[in-house]
């Protein structure tokens, strides 16, 4: 091979996550992330749905049954258990995208369980009463948008120097 001409199996230094938060941060935000959209996108459904008078068993029913998105959260939640232990299980260190989209679907998989937190609590539906929704919902989109602006502060710099060109350098691993 030409020394000349190196290939590198790393981008070059620029706008990547992986230069500018470490692997767990990394993880935690796209946590934050699906979190944060899936609440988001699930109250915004469930409260069209109520508003146009789907009543309390609007949504998917089966059966005559009124199936909760807690239990696709638990659901997920448990599929992705197995898929955890089977990356592991695989390679000694399996490729950081795997665990990017896996934290996501752990973030989906809290907020349609936490979006239910009174249901399981009162072991009733009350989902659009008083003790359903207070400041829960307020508390969960705001911690999520502080959290995410949290994590996400060394790549929102690292974005703010590159637009002015002056881009900062890689962090050590």
């Amino acid at each position: 091979m030409d020394d000349a001409v190196k290939i590198d199996d790393e981008p070059a230094q620029g706008l990547h996550l992986h230069h500018h938060l470490s692997p767990r941060r990394e993880r935690v935000m796209f946590a934050t992330l699906g979190f944060t959209v899936t609440l988001a996108v699930t109250r915004g459904i469930t409260t069209l749905l109520h508003k146009k008078g789907a009543g309390p068993n609007g949504g998917i029913i089966i059966g005559g049954v009124h199936i909760h998105h807690f239990v696709f959260g638990m659901a997920g939640l448990i599929v992705l258990g197995y898929v955890w232990l089977l990356l592991y299980g695989f390679e000694d260190k399996p490729p950081r995208r795997l665990f990017r989209y896996s934290a996501f679907v752990y973030g989906v998989c809290s907020a349609l369980i936490l979006d239910e937190f009174a249901l399981w609590l009162n072991l009733r539906d009350v989902y659009w009463e008083r003790q359903g929704r207070e400041s829960v919902e307020a508390l969960c989109i705001f911690g999520g948008i502080l959290l995410w602006g949290a994590l996400i502060a060394p790549f929102a710099r690292a974005v703010w120097h590159h637009f002015r060109g002056h881009p900062l350098p890689a962090r050590p691993r």
